[in-house]
């Protein structure tokens, strides 16, 4: 059972961390750390989903898993992506932390983002959702439901 909260906490950190790099400012320094950060949480996560898949309980946890299986990997690559153009970016500013707000208005680090997010934002409904299905089959049947299935 605790294998799902601790996917969940490995898929949801990642997203939660925005905030706390973001409220910093944005240059590449900090930038750069968030995606190593990222990385550095959805890496295992990934190894993780692809462990937990074949010993799936219940069919719904392993189409769920079977899906995070897609989404945590492509999370991964985005997060590599947009870290490498981030490194980049900083390399042609002389290696001097500079601000790196025009980042986001075009370029490749917005089309590989248009990707990550995505799959970052379906693998935290995914995780969830398979906490709710672990949780479920955890709950034990109460007497009278099991008494009205019988009749």
């Amino acid at each position: 059972m605790s294998r799902p909260f601790t996917l969940l906490a490995l898929v949801w950190a990642p997203f939660l961390s925005i905030f706390v790099f973001a409220s910093q400012g944005d240059t590449s320094a900090l930038h750069i750390s968030s995606h190593l950060f990222a990385l550095a949480l959805l890496v295992p996560a990934t190894v993780m989903v692809w462990r937990m898949r074949p010993e799936a309980p219940t069919s719904a946890s392993r189409w769920i898993l079977t899906f995070l299986s897609v989404t945590v990997p492509v999370a991964v690559l985005g997060h590599a992506g947009e870290l490498a153009v981030a490194i980049q970016r900083l390399a042609r500013d002389g290696w001097v932390n500079r601000d790196t707000a025009d980042i986001w208005e075009h370029g490749p680090h917005v089309t590989i983002s248009n990707v990550t997010i995505p799959a970052v934002m379906l693998s935290m409904l995914l995780t969830a959702a398979l906490v709710v299905v672990s949780l479920r089959r955890r709950d034990p049947v109460p007497a009278d439901r099991e008494t009205s299935r019988v009749r």
